[in-house]
C-alpha cells in the first residue's frame, strides 16, 4: 500500500467508475466546479463548489444508502470554514452513472432551507 494518503484511501474506498461520473454529472448539471482528488486534497476539500454552496457527493447503485452523520457535519465543518452553505448529494445510479429516475436528492442543514423559504 502506498503512504501517501490520498493513495491509501483511494485504493481502501475508492468510488469506482459510477461514482465519478455521478459527481461529473451532477458539476455539470449545477454548472459546478469539481475539487481535485475529490475533495482529499488539504485547502480543497468537499467534491463540487458553486458558487455559495460546497457540496458532498455520494453515490450508489443499490438500492438503499446509509446516511452517515460524520459526512453530514465534515461537508458543514468545510463548507462554514469557505464562507459557503454545506450540501449532501445522495444519488442512486446505474452502473454507467447515470441517475435513476427520480433518483437525485439534495440534503441542506435545515436553517440553510428555512433561508431558502424566505
Amino acid at each position: 500500500m502506498s503512504d501517501n494518503p490520498y493513495l491509501r484511501r483511494r485504493q481502501r474506498l475508492g468510488i469506482g467508475s459510477p461514482g465519478r461520473a455521478s459527481e461529473k454529472r451532477i458539476g455539470q448539471a449545477l454548472s459546478g466546479k469539481l475539487r481535485p482528488a475529490s475533495g482529499a486534497l488539504p485547502g480543497a476539500k468537499g467534491d463540487i463548489e458553486l458558487s455559495n454552496v460546497l457540496m458532498e457527493a455520494k453515490s450508489t447503485t443499490r438500492a438503499s444508502i446509509a446516511i452517515n452523520l460524520d459526512w453530514l457535519l465534515k461537508i458543514a465543518a468545510e463548507a462554514r470554514a469557505e464562507g459557503r452553505s454545506p450540501a449532501l448529494t445522495v444519488s442512486f445510479v446505474r452502473p454507467d452513472g447515470a441517475p435513476r429516475l427520480d433518483g437525485a436528492w439534495v440534503m441542506v442543514p435545515m436553517h440553510v432551507w428555512q433561508e431558502k423559504l424566505r
